[in-house]
């Protein structure tokens, strides 16, 4: 008789497939090969990291050629990380790089090639040798490396070591949500939040903070530290944890009885100066507020509970309205809060349309056909911009002004066959490095809407880079101006702009600045947002998708117009469709 073993399958998850990836993607580029195929593993890592589903279940299901850019070959590689958590092919390629070369990658102004020289032709095999390279000044013995380069690189290497202590909110927020979703399932726990920074949807996190219910809280405590998520504890009690994950941050997890629960929300939300603020009005009204409840202090100068099951009743303490974790910054908001005068914050529900993602005929990896499905029944919208990329982008196959024509008609031929929904005709054009745009107006004036965009010459002094942009929001044709600022989260800093006087200008010419909710762009940020608010300047918050399920990242663009203090009403792209149709042909 002859058995078959059936082979146990070792979990590996969306984000532990995605890094495989991008690794790939970067060891490909640092070895020159064809730019076809980097793109294609790169793509392919944003998007399973963009994922709604759990890759593990589409594999079970036979479905993984169902996410968009997985064919064959990429399908083979996910089975092999899913059954293995190996690849030989990308076990190979490791081989052929040392992970010290990748790391180079991550500094900017360092792309494939130079860090190929550096590691071919000087033997460079980490940032320890990039630096001692860099103080020998032997660099400046080759062409196209000056002292400038050499600055450049240092300026670079302090800003990674940097960024390299916090992981991008969203990053960290779904390894928060993943974790709390696992010890909710842990017997005996009642609720789970997630607490601090995240829940004040910082855009950088240091750690985790989670708190919990518990029926038997020493029980949860021991189950935590054993989850399988977890690689390293640094220090257990019988009601609270301190341990590492596997992706390299730290979580702490207390359990906290259920007539605290709420004031323990408050306390381990933040921000530390908030609370500084809600404590001095407490004590003003002779009250003691603190992580285990609000407490009236007596005649005879003992502390008396009052409550603390519930956040709420702990601004009712001190006469103020509930405040959204999103500005507990002390900011103005507690002010704000004890006239009932907060703003409502934009929420997902607000949002009824994207005005920027791509589809296949440049960079993106869906059909036109399959975003719109996609928008209308995942994302229940009303209306898609298709706003592919121009010829100066020369990587992402960009349009000529003969393919745009073509897209047009197409999306008209589209939009005959929709009901209640609308895609608009769109592109996201190329600012030139002298201002001047990658397609002509007579193009431009057949779309519906026009975003501009900088792709390249991140490095022009502020004056020339302002002077660009402004220029190119001239333009009579263009509504939006993407990503304003360039930064990619600890990657590249923002590039030279003056962006208060480029938000100024943009309030003269009643053109509109995009939220790019990208979850490692989130640009413009909060503190820029404030002031488009401030100066009564609308925004749009858009994806930039290139897949279609990036277009669930529209959730960490509406966190950070939250932090912003953005309003529905102050949002383009939370308006009806009529509405939206009628303000672009105005501007």
């Amino acid at each position: 008789m002859q058995f078959t073993l059936k082979r146990k399958i070792k979990t590996m998850d969306n984000r532990e497939i995605a890094q495989k990836f991008y690794k790939v993607a970067d060891i490909l580029e640092v070895l020159g090969q064809n730019q076809f195929r980097v793109n294609a593993y790169r793509r392919a890592a944003q998007t399973i990291e963009s994922l709604p589903e759990d890759i593990n279940e589409l594999y079970k299901q036979n479905k993984l050629t169902e996410i968009p850019g997985i064919g064959a070959g990429l399908k083979e590689k996910i089975e092999e990380l899913i059954t293995s958590a190996h690849s030989k092919e990308i076990d190979d390629l490791e081989k052929k790089v040392p992970i010290g070369v990748l790391e180079l990658l991550s500094i900017e102004g360092l792309g494939p090639k130079k860090v190929k020289f550096l590691n071919s032709k000087l033997h460079i095999n980490s940032i320890n040798d990039l630096i001692k390279l860099i103080k020998s000044h032997r660099l400046l013995k080759f062409k196209g490396w000056g002292e400038k380069s050499e600055i450049n690189i240092l300026q670079g290497v302090e800003q990674y070591k940097k960024f390299s202590e916090r992981l991008p909110l969203g990053i960290a927020l779904p390894i928060a949500e993943e974790l709390a979703e696992k010890i909710k399932n842990i017997p005996g726990v009642k609720r789970v939040e997630i607490c601090g920074s995240i829940r004040r949807r910082r855009e950088t996190i240091g750690d985790l903070d989670l708190l919990a219910i518990s029926a038997h809280p020493e029980k949860t405590i021991n189950s935590f530290v054993h989850l399988s998520v977890i690689k390293q504890v640094k220090a257990s009690g019988p009601t609270k944890a301190n341990v590492v994950l596997k992706q390299g941050i730290e979580a702490d997890l207390r359990v906290i009885k259920p007539e605290s629960f709420g004031a323990a929300m408050n306390y381990f939300t933040g921000s530390k100066a908030h609370n500084i603020h809600i404590r001095k009005l407490g004590q003003a009204r002779n009250l003691k507020i603190n992580e285990y409840g609000v407490f009236k202090k007596e005649k005879s100068g003992k502390f008396k509970f009052l409550t603390g099951a519930e956040e709420i009743n702990v601004f009712k303490s001190v006469g103020l309205s509930y405040i959204p974790p999103e500005i507990r910054e002390d900011e103005g908001e507690i002010e704000l809060a004890k006239q009932n005068k907060l703003p409502r914050l934009i929420e997902d529900k607000d949002i009824k349309g994207d005005l920027q993602c791509h589809s296949e005929a440049s960079d993106g990896a869906d059909s036109i056909e399959e975003l719109v499905a996609y928008a209308q029944k995942v994302m229940g919208y009303k209306y898609l911009a298709i706003t592919d990329h121009t010829p100066s982008v020369g990587v992402t196959h960009g349009l000529n002004p003969k393919r745009v024509l073509e897209q047009i008609k197409k999306i008209d031929r589209l939009n005959k066959k929709l009901r209640n929904f609308r895609i608009l005709k769109g592109m996201e054009v190329d600012i030139k490095a002298d201002g001047q745009l990658d397609l002509p107006d007579e193009i431009l004036k057949k779309l519906d809407v026009v975003i501009a965009a900088i792709h390249t010459g991140f490095k022009q002094p502020t004056e020339i880079m302002t002077e660009r942009i402004i220029k190119a929001i001239r333009n009579p044709y263009v509504k939006i101006l993407a990503h304003p600022t360039g930064r990619i989260i600890n990657k590249r800093m923002p590039y030279n702009v003056d962006i208060e006087k480029v938000i100024l200008e943009a309030k003269k010419l009643n053109k509109i600045l995009e939220l790019n909710a990208y979850w490692n762009r989130l640009d413009l940020n909060d503190v820029n947002l404030k002031l488009v608010k401030k100066i009564g300047l609308k925004n749009v918050i858009n994806t930039d998708a290139h897949a279609r399920v990036e277009l669930k990242n529209m959730r960490y663009g509406v966190m950070t117009a939250r932090r912003g203090w953005v309003e529905a009403k102050d949002v383009i792209n939370a308006w009806p469709m009529e509405r939206l149709l009628k303000f672009l042909k105005k501007t």
